[in-house]
């Protein structure tokens, strides 16, 4: 039996958003989870871009999955159980090595993390501000990754930084799985329109634009601890710039939340866009002097969470029975999944390099077609 759709409570929001945060967490443990790698020698330096891709790819697959399996079945252990498969993952890839062997467990893990982000979706869709809600989760995540990036470099677990990350995704994933039973009996989404769909050819293009958008700032952030070890940082210093970075992103979706609803979305993406490819040419312009990386990062992070939340806005202007945005994290995290990976080929070919220059091209072409009207269709 299906209860009926009411909006959220505060509890269950706030319970959901936290479900999500934890399920996230890998996203900014990545360039010191995956530098670990290769430095440890676990896997080359053009896999990552590959192991990216099949984590971002298992991501969106578990958030659809995860958005089916809750019109059906209870939160409570659609979520719980995803929480537990997640720490399992994280907890068996401990002492792995390989590329077959870490492509099928980092699968596992983003199928499950994709399930557990699907309840965040959720609720978020059902809230009465969707746009400042989509900040709020942005903000709270991206603070949980901060404070976890910047504590790994000063833990190690077995002389491995590798196992210490994962360590650190486990715990995540198991308080995923705790709060799970804080959440109601049923969260269910919106159903599509029984004429028009979930997805119309008006909100498709808002959301390529996300993950084009996405896509361009995981190209630069896979590689960034590679790229920084590339110029002769070390660890240290890569930890000090990511949780700036962090840092960044979480006064960047605060700020939006705060003032967004007074900005136009596409413009306001479009010009977030240029500003994204200003500062890859300023990484470059920069890269001999710490002080300036630093800056950059945290103009980079400020950037990337304060646009995000406009393309939920976007979607809000195109699609108000909101159906669309349950697909916003989808389309954002398939455009992170493929667009590294063309970066990866790119790295292969050339350097680290080439990936930090692929993302800067990415934010150019979306500045382009938001601005021209490309990515632009009638409500």
């Amino acid at each position: 039996m299906t209860a009926p759709l009411a909006p959220v409570s505060g509890r269950t929001l706030a319970t959901s958003i936290l479900i999500g945060s934890c399920a996230l967490l890998v996203l900014g443990v990545q360039p010191v989870l995956l530098g670990a790698l290769v430095q440890e020698g676990r896997i080359a330096e053009a896999q990552v871009g590959n192991l990216v891709t099949i984590e971002m790819l298992s991501m969106v697959l578990g958030s659809l999955a995860g958005i089916g399996l809750l019109r059906k079945m209870g939160a409570r252990v659609v979520i719980g159980l995803a929480g537990l498969i997640v720490a399992a993952a994280n907890v068996a890839m401990t002492g792995q090595s390989g590329m077959m062997m870490l492509s099928l467990l980092r699968m596992v893990a983003g199928l499950g993390e994709g399930v557990l982000v699907a309840s965040a979706l959720v609720a978020i869709s059902r809230v009465a501000r969707v746009e400042r809600a989509s900040a709020i989760f942005l903000a709270v995540q991206t603070l949980l990754q901060a404070v976890v990036a910047a504590a790994l470099p000063l833990v190690t677990i077995a002389s491995s930084r590798t196992d210490t990350a994962l360590g650190a995704l486990a715990a995540a994933a198991a308080i995923a799985a705790a709060a799970a039973l804080s959440l109601p009996q049923y969260l269910q989404p919106a159903a599509p329109d029984a004429e028009r769909g979930a997805v119309t050819r008006a909100s498709l293009t808002a959301l390529l634009g996300a993950g084009l958008f996405l896509g361009a700032i995981v190209s630069v952030w896979s590689y960034f601890g590679l790229w920084l070890i590339r110029y002769g940082y070390p660890p240290t210093f890569e930890g000090t710039a990511i949780s700036l970075c962090l840092v960044a992103q979480v006064v960047g979706a605060l700020t939006a939340a705060r003032f967004g609803e007074r900005l136009p979305n596409r413009q306001t993406i479009s010009a977030c866009a240029v500003a994204g490819a200003l500062l890859v040419a300023l990484f470059f312009a920069g890269r001999g002097n710490a002080t300036a990386i630093l800056a950059v990062s945290i103009a980079f992070g400020f950037v990337w969470l304060f646009t995000l939340p406009f393309f939920a806005g976007w979607l809000i202007e195109i699609d108000p029975g909101r159906r669309a945005v349950l697909y916003l994290t989808a389309f954002q995290l398939g455009g992170a999944a493929l667009l590294p990976s063309l970066a990866g080929v790119a790295v292969g070919s050339f350097s680290v390099d080439a990936a930090m220059v692929f993302g800067g091209a990415i934010f150019v072409v979306l500045a382009a077609a938001t601005f021209t009207g490309r990515l632009v269709t009638p409500r």
